[in-house]
């Protein structure tokens, strides 16, 4: 037995009721499927991020490396990792989205390591490009082994066990005595700096005049050589000490022996009499040494504060004016200031002179 029902908002009859309702609920659900597969289809699609998706496995990342780092090509960013996940042979597999835009010429042949972004020292995954190879295409799947980890963090790791293992008590000795040596030369560097910059200070001269004067210089060099070498060759050939009475070469004894007597003479008669001579006559020798040497110190306070050379010729130069020539020979043409004595400045009127008792008259 049927049940029929009736819609009070649909017109005619049960039959026709039950078909509409019918039809409408498959619509309902066929858009519904439809609707499912377009999202389960397009969404990916739409939320996918720009650029060029690739995959990487690589059996480690460098610290400060996660999702949100950037990936750098020649210094510049290129994109960015947006998934990490470990897989189940213990390596780390990378998600990478780069702009298509910057890695034109990059091939699937590129190289990885990680290493510092900017002076902060943020993380970034660095890619090295190759000269072969094929173009990238999103989906790509890549193995690599990463050619280093230049991170901040392991460089300080790295330079921490270093100086751990290598900055013992002997070395930290040995460093301070070289510090404490390189103070010492320090004078002698200064000295080097100060001659040169004397010298760059005063060198007005261009290269090519002094390159020229150089070669004027070189010029000269072969002929003193060769002059230099002819002395030598005449002192070696000398017949009286490097020939023999045969003429062959060879040390002539009875010139040597000669000369070794002469020598010998020389030094016990002449300068050994001489000093014998002296030695009784000390006596004598002492005022007149005692005087060279009064005149001697002298120049010292004539060059420090005295007279200088330029006075000394100024007074040889009014001597010499002195004298003039006359018919009558040389005559001394003599000027006497007579105003610096007491006695004519007084009756000049030029000043008060002293009086015996002391006073002013």
């Amino acid at each position: 037995m049927s049940i029929s029902s009736s819609q009070d908002f649909i017109r005619g009859s049960a039959e026709h009721q039950s078909r509409l309702l019918t039809g409408t609920g498959m619509g309902v659900v066929a858009l519904a499927c439809a609707v499912l597969v377009g999202a389960a289809t397009l969404y990916p699609r739409l939320t996918a991020p720009d650029g060029v998706e690739l995959g990487i496995e690589v059996p480690f990342v460098g610290p400060g490396v996660a999702p949100g780092t950037n990936v750098v090509l020649h210094g510049q960013t290129v994109g960015r990792v947006t998934e990490l996940d470990r897989t189940a042979s213990d390596t780390v597999r990378m998600q990478l989205v780069l702009d298509e835009g910057q890695i034109e010429g990059l091939t699937d042949e590129f190289e990885v390591d990680y290493r510092p972004e900017n002076y902060f020292g943020t993380s970034a995954v660095n890619l090295v490009a190759a000269a072969s190879g094929n173009k990238l295409e999103s989906g790509m799947e890549l193995q690599r082994t990463p050619l280093g980890d230049y991170t901040m963090s392991t460089m300080i790791e790295q330079g921490s066990s270093t100086i751990d293992g290598t900055l013992t008590g002997d070395i930290i000795s040995s460093l301070d005595k070289s510090v404490h040596y390189l103070d010492g030369a320090t004078p002698w560097v200064e000295t080097g700096v100060l001659v040169a910059d004397r010298v760059a200070r005063t060198q007005h001269e261009l290269p090519t005049d002094l390159l020229a004067r150089f070669n004027d210089i070189l010029e000269a060099a072969p002929e003193f050589s060769d002059q230099a070498i002819a002395a030598l060759m005449n002192i070696y050939d000398s017949p009286s000490y490097n020939r023999l009475p045969d003429g062959s070469v060879g040390v002539d004894d009875d010139v040597l022996d000669e000369s070794d007597a002469g020598l010998a003479l020389a030094g016990n008669q002449l300068f050994g009499q001489a000093g014998k001579l002296l030695a009784s006559h000390d006596d004598e020798l002492t005022p007149l040494i005692a005087s060279i040497t009064a005149v001697s110190d002298v120049f010292p306070h004539l060059s420090s504060g005295g007279m200088s050379p330029e006075s000394a010729r100024d007074v040889v130069r009014r001597l010499n004016s002195a004298f003039v020539d006359t018919p009558d020979g040389k005559r001394l043409r003599l000027r006497i200031v007579l105003d610096a004595f007491p006695s004519v400045a007084a009756a000049l009127g030029l000043g008060p002179t002293a009086a015996p008792d002391g006073g002013v008259r």
